[in-house]
């Protein structure tokens, strides 16, 4: 509850990749600086966040904000200066909607896609609407869950978080086919006893995988990687609880359930 609230009143913060930003080019360098002093020097003319990409022969420097004329010349005068670039050598331009749109519309079709693809194999494999229902749910809930921890710790959606919730979605279901596996199909036990050695596996897998991508969103410098772990880390940590707590007492239910009705048929 506390995570959609602050997904509706803070809302997730977008990246340039979804939204309009200015882009500045350097073109025609003999020898290319340095892209960390690039980087500090663009944001503090600014006060915008920069992104610099090393090209061939110049740099690709995205902002998070649209330049103006006055901005435009301070850019090109503080290249000159601090770096000794020729004006003519920067150009100062606008990432629009068009391209922001495309970036949008397929982020968009990549998660729908990704969620039929899910339905699909999970009903072949279980043929059981609770079961479906309960993995779709877990999915749900996970997706819900990292939208509110992005908005409330400020990481933008991206498209490399995209690809982290893309990810995350491949996680979601890997643990809980593990557990509907574990209690539905496996012969001998208590639904109780399969559950909890479910539980078992399933938290050994999520800290193994938890540690190496604390370490490198710790380490990392790049805010691409940075996005795509925080999304993991935050995905995981939530599905632990929608997994483990809430969809294995939804399954451990229907397996009882099952189990009583064999029972009184074979009476």
């Amino acid at each position: 509850a506390v995570l959609t609230i602050s997904m509706l009143v803070l809302s997730v913060p977008f990246s340039t990749d979804f939204r309009e930003s200015g882009l500045i080019r350097v073109r025609g360098l003999e020898n290319v600086p340095d892209a960390g002093a690039v980087e500090i020097a663009v944001e503090n003319l600014l006060n915008y966040n920069a992104d610099v990409d090393i090209v061939e022969n110049g740099l690709d420097i995205g902002t998070s904000n649209v330049l103006g004329g006055n901005e435009t010349l301070l850019v090109k005068s503080m290249f000159s200066s601090q770096f000794g670039i020729h004006e003519n050598s920067v150009t100062v331009e606008q990432r629009g909607a068009t391209i922001t749109s495309i970036y949008s519309e397929q982020a968009v079709r990549a998660m729908v896609g990704a969620f039929i693809a899910m339905g699909v194999i999970i009903f072949i494999a279980f043929r059981r609407r609770i079961t479906v229902g309960a993995i779709l749910l877990a999915v749900g809930l996970d997706l819900l869950g990292v939208f509110g921890c992005m908005a409330l710790f400020g990481v933008e959606l991206s498209l490399a978080s995209v690809a982290g919730l893309l990810m995350l979605i491949g996680y979601t279901v890997d643990t809980n086919i593990l557990l509907t596996t574990r209690v539905l199909k496996r012969v001998g036990g208590e639904p109780k006893e399969q559950v909890i050695g479910a539980m078992r596996t399933g938290l050994m897998m999520s800290g193994s995988t938890l540690i190496p991508l604390f370490a490198i969103s710790l380490l990392t410098t790049a805010p691409q990687l940075y996005q795509l772990t925080a999304v993991l880390i935050f995905g995981i940590i939530i599905d632990i609880f929608n997994t483990w707590f809430l969809n294995a007492a939804i399954v451990m239910r229907h397996a009882e359930r099952q189990r009583r009705k064999e029972y009184h048929v074979s009476i």
